[in-house]
């Protein structure tokens, strides 16, 4: 059975929309002197103090047993390290709105290992929702779409897109077993964040990338930004979400990226909106209250 979202369930999905909305846009700052790889280790090395912190405070069990730590080690590897380093180098030479166009596939791949993994019904409904947006998605971003050369260097970035969105899928289900296991979204992000910053570090060594930083304005502030709203916030929000309302209807956040990334674009960098543009932020917003929302008749039974 489909769970009844409520207004807490509300607020985590906002919370999670802005915030990672606006980091399209700021790991921009991120890009230059240090190599992408490197600056994921950073952020989330400095993220993982923070979570720590949060754990400390909040007194939650910091002893894992074995089986515990190998799971928030597969958290790390998926959601801290493959995930963002394929991301931001496949940013290197992609838009961020054919970017966002991958990622927000998540919809289906999490709704897809939902099912498969931990038993969960697919609900054509929220599958609907999520064809809805991700096609209103698709229109936002048509130019650079038909503008792409399928047959340039830039397609192996493009598979960086899709293989880090699969990394962050199987990321989410690796949450939402630790949450089943009664870890706590703290505890278990704050292993998982120390363990894909070893990760991260440690292929970075290997293949001989220089560990070094960047101490400008726009690296640092960035670097900031990603470490306390993309990472702490955002993630505490959206994976708390996904324990509530599981994977599948969690992703459709990911579909609303871009609408507020398009919002920061036209507020910042004087993007002009068009009647058809308006129509395509228009199906997102439609598509996500089709996946989030639920018939009457289907509430009333829930209600009896």
């Amino acid at each position: 059975m489909v769970s009844q979202i409520t207004r807490i369930d509300v607020a985590l999905f906002v919370i999670t929309v802005l915030a990672w909305g606006t980091t399209w846009f700021v790991i921009l700052g991120q890009l230059g002197v240090v190599h992408p790889v490197v600056s994921v280790g950073w952020r989330f090395l400095l993220a993982s103090l923070i979570v720590f912190s949060i754990c400390i405070t909040r007194a939650d069990r910091l002893v894992l047993t074995l089986p515990e730590h190998a799971l928030c080690a597969s958290l790390g590897l998926f959601l801290f390290c493959l995930n963002y380093g394929l991301f931001y180098t496949a940013s290197l030479s992609l838009t961020t709105g054919l970017i966002s166009v991958v990622f927000s596939t998540m919809v289906f791949w999490n709704a897809l290992g939902a099912r498969l993994f931990l038993g969960q019904p697919l609900d054509s409904r929220s599958l609907l929702g999520g064809a809805v947006g991700v096609f209103g998605l698709l229109i936002l971003f048509r130019k650079e779409l038909l503008s792409f050369d399928w047959q340039s260097e830039n397609s192996l970035a493009l598979i960086f897109c899709l293989l880090g969105t699969l990394s962050a899928s199987s990321g989410n289900l690796v949450s939402a077993t630790l949450q089943k296991r009664k870890l706590t979204v703290w505890n278990s992000t704050a292993f998982g964040m120390m363990y894909g910053t070893l990760l991260t570090f440690g292929f970075a060594v290997m293949n001989g990338l220089e560990i070094r930083f960047q101490w400008t304005i726009t690296y640092v502030g960035s670097l900031l930004y990603l470490i306390v709203v993309g990472s702490v916030i955002a993630f505490g929000s959206y994976l708390t979400l996904i324990g509530r309302i599981g994977p599948g209807r969690a992703a459709y956040a990911t579909v609303m990226f871009p609408v507020v990334a398009i919002v920061v674009s036209v507020l910042f960098e004087g993007y002009k909106l068009t009647l058809l543009a308006l129509v395509a932020v228009g199906l997102v917003v439609a598509g996500n209250w089709l996946a989030l929302s639920k018939p009457k008749d289907r509430k009333s039974a829930c209600r009896a």
